[in-house]
């Protein structure tokens, strides 16, 4: 089993989560596919990953401790290791202060901050069996830039950044690297975009006019940078940010 590369991408039955798991799985990895409530998402990446790899599909509440022990205990009893956590579930609506219910702030923090904790927490054992391993945090540049139209996910993606940089000082020493990859505006079928009226073609396309590099992110951009911190031949990446925005976080 040691030869055998798993990991476990939350989060990844539709969107930036499956792009991630799909590239993984296309490099080698045996991927478990995790999903709340899609489970018709989580299947089509899995049958995806099938045809060239290997992957299966487990729910998973990333806010529900109770949930992410018996995925972890799962995941031990099949196969005795986790070599890849990434961190990617999460919601976002739309809605600056006053707008913004308290039931939705706990939904869009707890995802973030709860959600990165109980899976890392609850994982660092199958990590340290691996005997190296990486931790990937999904982030973006409202951690550094916050939004005020949008003060619920700025203040869990910012909290996402100081578990990053806690969890690298704090992990080295098992041989887990932690670092966080932060994706750009990718168009993606998530309530937010329609919630904030920025689902249309015209929108995106001024979007990708705007952007240093003139083009907006993909999931596979993601998934291929996820890729390559993990397999970075220093193996030394360790508390690092890579943004996959074309230089969009630093307008």
């Amino acid at each position: 089993m040691k030869d055998q590369k798993i990991a476990l991408v939350t989060g990844s039955s539709k969107g930036i989560g499956a792009g991630i798991a799909k590239i993984l799985g296309a490099n080698g990895y045996t991927v478990v596919v995790t999903y709340k409530s899609d489970l018709k998402g989580a299947t089509s990446t899995v049958n995806a990953i099938q045809r060239n790899g290997t992957a299966l599909s487990m729910q998973l509440d990333v806010t529900s401790e109770e949930s992410v022990m018996s995925a972890m205990k799962t995941i031990a009893k099949k196969y005795g290791q986790l070599n890849v956590l990434v961190n990617n579930s999460g919601v976002d609506h739309f809605g600056p202060i006053e707008m913004c219910s308290f039931e939705q702030w706990q939904a869009i923090t707890r995802s973030k901050i709860d959600g990165n904790f109980l899976c890392t927490k609850y994982a660092l054992p199958l990590l340290k069996k691996a005997g190296k391993a990486d931790v990937i945090c999904i982030m973006s540049g409202l951690g550094d830039r916050p939004d005020p139209e949008d003060p619920a996910y700025s203040v869990g993606t910012a909290g996402v950044v100081a578990f990053v940089k806690a969890m690298a000082m704090a992990l080295g020493k098992y041989g887990i690297r932690v670092n966080g990859v932060g994706p750009g505006g990718v168009r993606t079928n998530i309530a937010y975009y329609k919630e904030a009226s920025l689902d249309s073609d015209k929108t995106w396309e001024k979007f990708a006019k705007e952007n240093p590099l003139g083009r907006t992110a993909t999931p596979n951009d993601v998934g291929q940078t996820v890729f390559e911190v993990i397999e970075n031949k220093s193996q030394f990446w360790n508390g690092n940010f890579v943004y996959v925005s074309g230089g969009e976080h630093l307008k």
